[in-house]
């Protein structure tokens, strides 16, 4: 009797378990610090401030995201001449939906213009400290 009442116990355990660790997770955010999601046609934020040496965090969800050129620059122009990350000079980097994220170091103090040169209307500036 007592090995078949132990034996209904377990699935009420686990059940237990997975409950509790649910909601140990509460209130703990996923996001990563300094994250920018891209979603169909605009950045999740327009600006952000970071410390010189910190990286600001791209994303591309998978189902809500599209296909973005990332570059220095504003209105979908990128702007070759602008000093700012490697990653980001020239015509920059392009994600897909659901591609690895992308961190991009900003090493120099100043304010940087980047915007999609798919989007024109995607345009974040970035303030390094």
């Amino acid at each position: 009797m007592k090995t078949r009442i132990r034996g209904a116990l377990a699935p009420l355990f686990l059940l237990l378990l997975a409950t509790l660790a649910t909601l140990a997770a509460c209130g703990q955010s996923s996001t990563v610090p300094n994250e920018v999601s891209m979603v169909a046609a605009d950045f999740s934020t327009r600006s952000i401030t970071i410390k010189a040496g910190q990286a600001v965090h791209f994303t591309d969800p998978a189902g809500v995201g599209g296909t973005h050129a990332v570059c220095l620059g504003k209105d979908g122009t990128c702007d070759a001449a602008a000093p700012g990350p490697r990653a980001l000079e020239g015509q920059g980097f392009t994600m897909n939906a659901g591609d690895p994220a992308k961190d991009v170091t900003f090493d120099t103090p100043g304010t940087y213009k980047i915007t999609c040169s798919i989007h024109p209307n995607m345009n974040l500036t970035v303030t390094v400290q």
